[in-house]
């Protein structure tokens, strides 16, 4: 058990508890070496007497690791402290877009889309790597004040057709709310499942709510199985129908017809974005002439 004042490792002195998940709790510490914060993640005692947690711990640290990223929440180390696993990674003082949402309820289209270039660039980077996230969602992407966004929790990912991966394939895995259709009937998780669920995570952010949900997850599976995705717009009408179009070609329940790729909703942003400055000069410059803007 860790307890405020502790040392781990006679480097890492925990100085608060910052909270805790299904599967570790979190703790604020001091690295006395680099004299800096860190934030050290240790998997919960109810839950590491599974081998299968202690698999997933370690490759949230392996695959984490290997990341150096701007976008991505970075590892420093790990270690073990009284037989329990911890991983050491960096301290972000910011919110997750969940507590955000939470609060602020949605962004603007343009936000919106700020947040998404900078997760498409982080799973760019993790799927260059044959990795899935598995489990991409508000409360796992940290929003600082500055804009910047990074992705963290790599507690599920897998690597694509590893042998390691064999009971993993098996399992469902993630929140339902954004689970893709193939994952609910049981198939490999793959770099369209993450599509999938980025495309969740943009419904969600401009519209503050997700497509599905009800209190009963097996319902909310079913719906992404068999519903159609409401469209944005009936939430939100003023939402630019090219954003509209991206989002929904995220949720293709079809594979054929949902991106293939996270390079592909990256571009069919930039050209949204360059596409609305223009149209927003045009305006400028009209206005000026008609005195129609102030």
């Amino acid at each position: 058990m860790i307890r405020i004042g502790d040392f781990l490792n006679d480097r890492y002195k925990i100085v608060a508890e910052l909270g805790h998940g299904g599967m570790s709790e979190v703790y604020e510490a001091r690295d006395i070496i680099f004299k800096r914060p860190v934030a050290i993640k240790m998997i919960r005692f109810d839950t590491a007497n599974k081998i299968e947690n202690l698999i997933r711990f370690q490759n949230e640290a392996r695959f984490a690791a290997a990341f150096s990223h701007p976008n991505i929440v970075k590892i420093y180390d790990y270690g073990e402290h009284e037989n329990m696993p911890y991983i050491v990674q960096e301290f972000i003082k910011s919110d997750t877009l969940r507590d955000i949402l939470d609060y602020k309820k949605s962004f603007r289209p343009n936000e919106a889309c700020s947040i998404m270039l900078q997760i498409c660039d982080a799973l760019i980077e993790v799927h260059s790597r044959e990795i899935v996230h598995r489990d991409i969602k508000p409360q796992n992407i940290f929003y600082g004040n500055d804009g910047t966004v990074k992705l963290g929790d790599f507690g599920i990912s897998v690597l694509i057709d590893s042998p390691l991966n064999v009971n993993e394939n098996k399992k469902v895995m993630g929140t339902v709310q954004y689970l893709s259709p193939e994952l609910v009937y049981g198939k490999k998780p793959s770099f369209q499942s993450d599509i999938y669920a980025l495309g969740i995570t943009f419904y969600e952010i401009v519209t503050s709510k997700v497509p599905f949900d009800d209190d009963d997850p097996s319902k909310v599976a079913s719906m992404q199985v068999k519903d159609e995705v409401p469209s944005p717009l009936k939430i939100i009408p003023s939402l630019p129908v090219e954003l509209e179009k991206i989002i929904m070609k995220c949720l293709e329940k079809d594979l054929e017809k949902r991106y293939k790729s996270v390079e592909e909703i990256k571009r069919d942003i930039n050209l949204f974005l360059k596409k609305d400055s223009k149209n927003k000069k045009k305006g400028t410059f009209f206005g000026k002439i008609f005195g129609v803007n102030k």
